[in-house]
């Protein structure tokens, strides 16, 4: 006795992996979707077509199915060769990033590792919930760990990371990944050393604040544009009285230029021009007296110049030789 599916279409069924559906897909465009699922069916049924009959079947030009491939490649989502496509086992890939060798330890260590992983695990179950409403993609678990690998977080920290993140509206990974760079930097990994930095860098928030207001951003400073700002204050020692003289400076300007405004502040530093007062007067000089020299050089003036003396021989000579 044979035990045999039908395979009619018509109760046939294309699995297509949450993980997918959940991490992957909405990121991707509408075409690239359209493709990895008929090509999930193709590789089901094991059937075979051309790339002119796949474009056709989708009502996609071959240039569109092209290009759709190269971005599913891009993401790893398929391996394309000389003789055909093949789809990549998305759930394998992700248990192999997940997946962690064995390694001998002694009876200490694994107590200590257990302990560390029970509180490493409550950490990102908290963060699930308070990020995520307890739905946190499978990727960001992998995201996590390897913030705890490279930066050596503790625990604490790294909820703070996700709340500084979370509060400036800007949860996602590659920002997320800018500012654990840029604590890192500052030799923080636990949360007395970023209780220390948030103290000194509160300062620095608020004069960004005023600085994203003064120059019309509508938006908050990047992480790379906060540690400019961190400079000026903390290590210039500058207020908001002497970044907004900087500032001024680029208006007329069509793209605005951090570096711009660093170099103006750095070389008033280096002039040792620490008080409004000072920088103002050293724009007043550098506006006024070259115009004034310039304006004098071209201006013709009367009587500037030594008049030169003749002697009588001179003019005789001259009416000796007019009246011949």
């Amino acid at each position: 006795m044979e035990f045999q599916l039908s395979r009619d279409m018509l109760f046939s069924d294309t699995p297509v992996p949450d993980v997918f559906i959940y991490d992957i897909m909405p990121s991707l465009p509408s075409d690239c979707v359209k493709v990895y699922i008929f090509g999930l069916y193709m590789c089901k049924c094991n059937k075979s077509i051309t790339l002119d009959d796949f474009a056709k079947k989708l009502g996609m030009s071959r240039d569109a199915l092209n290009a759709a491939l190269v971005l599913l490649e891009n993401e790893e989502l398929l391996v394309r060769t000389h003789t055909g496509i093949t789809f990549t086992n998305v759930k394998d890939r992700l248990l192999n990033s997940l997946y962690r060798k064995k390694e001998e330890s002694t009876p200490d260590e694994v107590l200590s590792n257990t302990r560390h992983n029970q509180r490493r695990a409550q950490c990102i179950q908290s963060m699930n919930q308070m990020f995520f409403q307890g739905s946190m993609p499978s990727a960001w678990y992998t995201f996590i760990d390897g913030l705890f690998s490279q930066y050596n977080f503790d625990e604490d920290v790294m909820i703070s990371l996700f709340q500084y993140c979370y509060n400036k509206n800007a949860l996602n990974r590659k920002y997320i990944g800018q500012v654990a760079a840029s604590w890192s930097r500052r030799n923080i990994t636990t949360h007395i050393e970023l209780e220390k930095f948030m103290e000194v860098f509160q300062k620095t928030r608020d004069i960004g604040y005023q600085i994203a207001k003064v120059l019309r951003l509508h938006r908050s400073l990047t992480v790379y544009e906060e540690e400019f700002v961190d400079i000026w204050v903390n290590q210039y020692g500058y207020d908001m009285d002497i970044i907004e003289l900087a500032l001024r400076k680029t208006s007329g300007k069509s793209n605005l230029n951090f570096r711009y405004i660093h170099k103006i502040l750095t070389d008033w530093y280096n002039e040792g021009l620490k008080t409004k007062e000072a920088v103002i007067a050293r724009l007043s000089r550098k506006e006024t007296t070259p115009k004034d020299e310039a304006a004098a050089a071209k201006v013709p003036q009367k009587n500037n110049f030594r008049q030169r003396e003749y002697s009588n021989d001179f003019y005789e000579k001259i009416k000796n030789s007019t009246f011949k």
